[in-house]
């Protein structure tokens, strides 16, 4: 696949937001590939009664990876729209995070990064300024919508990887 449709940009900040993005993808792999090792119980084990296992990480930021994409195609794609906030625990349960296979959540969140970064790279800096209104945060445009995406996934990087060394 040719990369030409790309835009090119000097637009250091924009450059900067793409880069932090991607940051946590690989640190992300590297703590599935060690709790997959053996038997993959590490995968699944819980530090505590109340916290996520890897697995159950990685199916969080899976369907928040797809939330989010949804979000930012709402910048885009409407006038200032509003966007949902949504229940973690609620999904969790919903979407049985403790019986799924966590390489299908990495997967997601691996293709899902990689559409977005192209995404990304081939908007006008007029389309980076498109606002929202987001119920937590209040007007965002996407900058700030990537840079909270980037922050939302170094926090659960963070996490899978106490829970993988049985951290609370």
């Amino acid at each position: 696949m040719s990369d030409d449709h790309i835009q090119m940009f000097a637009d250091d900040a924009r450059i900067e937001a793409l880069s932090v993005y991607t940051d946590s993808l690989d640190e992300l792999a590297q703590i599935f590939t060690e709790a997959s090792v053996g038997d993959g119980a590490l995968l699944d084990r819980r530090p505590a009664e109340d916290a996520w296992s890897v697995a159950e990480v990685l199916h969080h930021v899976a369907d928040s990876e797809l939330s989010m994409s949804v979000d930012l195609r709402r910048i885009l794609g409407e006038h200032q729209p509003t966007l949902l906030d949504w229940d973690e625990q609620a999904y969790a349960e919903a979407m049985l995070y403790d019986v799924r296979p966590a390489a299908d959540a990495l997967a997601v969140i691996l293709a899902t990064r990689n559409l977005n970064v192209r995404l990304l790279a081939s908007l006008s800096p007029e389309q980076w300024a498109r606002t929202a209104t987001d119920p937590n945060d209040g007007q965002v445009d996407v900058s700030a919508w990537v840079l909270s995406s980037a922050a939302h996934l170094k926090a659960h990087v963070l996490q899978a990887r106490r829970s993988l060394i049985g951290m609370i």
